[in-house]
């Protein structure tokens, strides 16, 4: 009996998962690229590069890259070339950054966190250790997980409109490589003072559309976690969908208790924060906002949004047995 055509494309996934798995654990080859501007990419690029090395795997390339806008060109010319595997080195913009180059393609991507938040890398469980990484990617399992996308730009954990987008192009790197999510909070501080609400629409595929007229924050995840913290815990990266968290309000207070209540993994109340989850929808503000991906801004309202369903390869830890 021929299958299910659900079923024929599952197996044919995991036909080609197998297969890379084979080439990338037979023939140890992989290309290495590491954001040297990361908080920890510049002292950890040498160790990252010796401890493959010790585990077996020949380095074809190794690129400790100063100018993270070089990145995308180098991986993208790294899958071109028709390698297998591509690590990469960085924080989530980094990692958000290449995912056009990965997005449904027939290579595997080995992600090193080195970043401030690495709220990708706790999302798959990924050890922010990067010997205990490492090993994730030569011990680990490849599986075939979602990533959102905005307009025709793939991300890997989430999008934001609001605050968040002030902060991240307010923010000085130094802070960040200096100072961590502490930089992020100080900035955030004085941000608060000045930020006013704004109206957004989202309107689904169905037809139906929800309109907010004060809106302080607009969070649309791939993944439970955001700049580190546990922010949107009903989001997975297999769950077909996206889920957005709209914080409601006028006072700016207001949002500054919701982060609070995240940061101290506490609920968070329906006159809060509205939820809705959602395969594809498109964003209207008003007035236009910038919207940041992954923590960069790199696009402005209207946006359209989607799930990129099992778009992208990667290692994950063996515990990870709910990820396929």
């Amino acid at each position: 009996m021929i299958g299910r055509p659900d079923e024929l494309e599952e197996s044919r996934r995991q036909e080609v998962k197998t297969e890379l798995l084979r080439r990338i654990r037979s023939e140890k080859r992989a290309v290495l690229v590491v954001n040297t501007r990361s908080r920890r990419g510049r002292r950890s690029y040498a160790q990252a590069r010796d401890l493959l090395t010790e585990t077996g795997i020949v380095l074809t390339a190794a690129y400790p890259v100063t100018d993270p806008a070089r990145i995308p060109e180098i991986v993208a010319q790294s899958v071109s070339d028709g390698n297998d595997f591509v690590i990469v080195g960085g924080g989530d913009g980094t990692i958000s950054s290449v995912m056009n180059s990965f997005a449904f393609k027939d290579v595997v991507f080995g992600l090193l966190p080195l970043g401030t938040a690495n709220s990708f890398a706790r999302s798959l469980s990924i050890p922010l250790d990067l010997r205990a990484a490492i090993q994730v990617l030569v011990e680990g399992k490849l599986v075939d997980v979602d990533l959102g996308r905005a307009n025709q730009h793939y991300f890997a954990n989430a999008a934001s409109v609001g605050l968040p987008v002030r902060v991240a192009r307010s923010v000085p790197h130094q802070f960040k490589r200096v100072l961590g999510r502490a930089g992020y909070l100080i900035v955030a501080g004085a941000q608060l003072t000045r930020f006013k609400p704004f109206g957004c629409t989202i309107s689904l595929e169905d037809g139906h559309s929800r309109t907010f007229q004060k809106v302080l924050e607009l969070r649309i995840a791939n993944g439970p976690f955001k700049g580190g913290l546990l922010a949107a815990e009903e989001a997975s990266v297999e769950s077909r969908d996206l889920v957005l968290h709209i914080v409601k309000g006028r006072s700016r207070l207001t949002l500054a208790k919701v982060w609070a209540k995240i940061a101290m993994r506490m609920s968070r109340s329906p006159d809060e924060v509205d939820r809705l989850r959602a395969p594809a929808f498109v964003l209207q503000t008003d007035p236009v906002q910038y919207v940041s991906i992954d923590g960069e801004p790199v696009a402005q309202t209207p946006l359209s949004f989607g799930v990129a369903r099992q778009a992208l390869k990667i290692m994950v830890p063996r515990s990870r047995l709910d990820l396929h």
